[in-house]
């Protein structure tokens, strides 16, 4: 378990460097940095920029300003001298996974197509019109090390009662392949593209067991009780983090477990360079901080003992 967290750490500390590093490169490209060195306003520096995507750009400067290679003053950005170090040694290089890194360079190359609008049809981030796509992030191996992770936290065992909340379309293949034959995996997507590949899958390998649901897990209300609730990089696109929070403490029976597998703000600087990108998608909002998970878990009725593995996983026992 413990080179497995290593692992799943190791390479989001690297997601979030490389994307710093092409964070950067927008700015050269775009010619963003040479006008941010003339006395304009904010304004002026958005009508200025050779970008049709005015939003998008906004949301750059915003970026830059989150990093502190900007600030502002009143109506004007100045340019601050910033240096960035990545960092990388012969202790955490054998933990890093070669296959995100071009499909990290694919969605930077979408970044140029959305420069020009945000409807272009070369951006690939929608849920359903891109499941394709997406299927390909969510089968990585980088996304298989977190779904081990959650079945030896979970203890995931044949006979068990597992929710998955924003389950995609890899994980009731390779976690409900740990409930089987009587056990019960229910899966819960708002994107019929993706839950359609899923159902797909499930029905190929005969697990019976698996049962998808298409819904908004912000509207979810589970009838029955579970044994473990999982949550795996889904909490970045909902908007009322403590309604879905209560939603799974409601869902376990006591001594159940919520595992939630997410980059916690707090643990990786930067990261708002990887957000700037994932925010091609609509439905985006930003990564959770645990202090915002903490909060949630305080203001539900519900007794718990927290433990956290790593930077990214947190086992929230209900008591």
């Amino acid at each position: 378990m413990e080179g497995l967290i290593k692992k799943l750490d190791k390479n989001i500390s690297a997601m979030v460097q490389i994307s710093m590093l092409h964070i950067f490169q927008i700015g050269l490209k775009y010619g963003i940095f040479t006008r941010l060195t003339e006395d304009k306003s904010y304004n002026d520096i958005l009508n200025l920029i050779s970008f049709g995507n005015k939003p998008l750009l906004k949301e750059l400067l915003d970026t830059y300003v989150k990093l502190g290679v900007l600030k502002r003053e009143g109506e004007r950005l100045l340019m601050d001298e910033f240096s960035y170090t990545v960092r990388l040694s012969p202790e955490s290089a054998p933990y890093i996974i070669p296959g995100w890194v071009s499909i990290f360079e694919e969605i930077y190359r979408m970044i140029d197509y959305a420069s020009i609008t945000p409807e272009h049809p070369k951006i690939l981030m929608d849920f359903d019109k891109d499941a394709d796509f997406w299927d390909m992030r969510l089968s990585l191996e980088f996304n298989s090390i977190y779904r081990k992770i959650i079945a030896k936290a979970g203890n995931l065992k044949d006979e068990m009662r597992v929710l998955d909340l924003g389950c995609g379309s890899v994980s009731p293949i390779e976690i409900g392949q740990f409930l089987g034959p009587n056990g019960k995996y229910v899966g819960v997507d708002f994107s019929p593209g993706i839950l359609s590949i899923a159902e797909s899958r499930v029905k190929g390998a005969g697990f019976d067991w698996v049962t998808l649901r298409e819904l908004d897990i912000r509207k979810a209300v589970p009838r029955n009780r579970y044994d473990a609730v999982i949550m795996s990089f889904v909490l970045e696109y909902i908007d009322s983090i403590g309604r879905v929070i209560k939603t799974a403490m409601n869902a376990l029976e006591s001594g159940g477990r919520l595992i939630i597998v997410e980059p916690f703000k707090e643990n990786y600087p930067n990261i708002c360079a990887w957000e700037f990108f994932e925010k091609l998608t609509k439905e985006f909002n930003s990564f959770p901080t645990k202090s915002a998970i903490l909060g949630a878990l305080e203001n539900s009725p519900h007794e718990f003992k927290l433990k956290e593995l790593g930077n990214s996983v947190l086992i929230i026992t209900k008591l």
